[in-house]
């Protein structure tokens, strides 16, 4: 039985023994910690369910990280708040005031959404044009595996694009004269109007593609943690005044939900990917797709390929 399991695992590996799934981002937030580390977590805690593996997570040619390898400390394009190596969870960084923060936001969701998308199917092709084209590249994917090249590399392009959307006004059984009546004549509500992610991932290799848009975040808790500091006090006028009424620093607890936003959105992608590939819930049920088949036995990681 062990021989027979070892040739199994040779002649289809498992996506976490003998395969690496390398994550290409693209967005265009800046002044904000690097997403690497946040997808990379998010990635590591999924890839935890199935033995071993290998992660890289990549932007625009960075290497962040590879689990089971050493760590990498190439510095991050996104991250340009002091320490090249700064996250979410390192200290104060939303008190930096020498950069500019900017999710690079779009209005409207169907715009955003498009994007996203764009934004992640070209930067594939970008990637696959280096390499000989995606044609190339998928005629590597089904080599068979060997002593020499024992590992696959799947290449994966998650685009992130945040977006500005209407608030639902009539939801919860809202009505729109009660919304007129709640907001005075010519105001603007600042609750007219939502941030979210769109988030869009792109495995052409495999031809597999998912998206979602995470939930929405009162756009007012943007403007604080973008807002530009007085040159007296170093502290935003809307801050200053938080923290003069003995209040809290907003930008501390908004920080922490901007991150738990990607991370949730991110994670559900990673989740569903990972399933995708393991074959979980194919063919309208949730058992695990066997590995192997007699015709294609030697296909290699096209045979894999769901």
């Amino acid at each position: 039985m062990p021989a027979f399991s070892n040739i199994l695992h040779t002649i289809a590996p498992p996506i976490s023994a003998h395969e690496r799934l390398q994550i290409h981002t693209t967005h265009d937030i800046v002044g904000y910690p690097s997403l690497d580390p946040t997808v990379y977590a998010v990635f590591a805690r999924v890839m935890s369910q199935v033995e071993g593996g290998d992660l890289l997570v990549i932007q625009r040619g960075s290497e962040l990280r590879s689990r089971g390898r050493n760590v990498s400390e190439v510095g991050y394009r996104g991250a340009i708040l002091g320490s090249r190596n700064s996250g979410w969870n390192d200290g104060p960084w939303w008190r930096d005031n020498t950069s500019k923060r900017d999710l690079g936001a779009v209005n409207g969701l169907v715009e955003g959404t498009k994007l996203a998308r764009a934004n992640a199917e070209a930067y594939a092709v970008e990637f696959f044009s280096e390499k000989g084209g995606l044609e190339e590249a998928s005629r590597n994917a089904a080599n068979v595996a060997s002593e020499t090249n024992p590992t696959r590399s799947s290449d994966i392009f998650l685009a992130i694009q945040a977006i500005r959307v209407p608030s639902e006004q009539n939801l919860f059984g809202h009505s729109q004269e009660q919304t007129s009546d709640s907001t005075d004549a010519g105001a603007k509500s600042k609750d007219d109007t939502m941030m979210a992610f769109a988030i869009y991932l792109h495995d052409p290799i495999h031809s597999i593609d998912f998206s979602v848009v995470s939930q929405t975040l009162p756009t007012q808790w943007i403007e604080w943690m973008e807002a530009e500091a007085d040159q007296e006090d170093e502290l935003p006028s809307a801050i200053r005044a938080m923290v003069e009424q003995g209040g809290v620093d907003a930008r501390e607890w908004v920080s922490e939900w901007v991150e738990e936003t990607l991370s949730l959105s991110i994670g559900i992608i990673a989740q569903r990917y990972v399933a995708r590939r393991m074959g979980v819930g194919a063919g309208g049920n949730d058992q695990v797709l066997p590995r192997v088949r007699a015709e294609d036995q030697t296909a290699g990681e096209a045979a894999r390929a769901l």
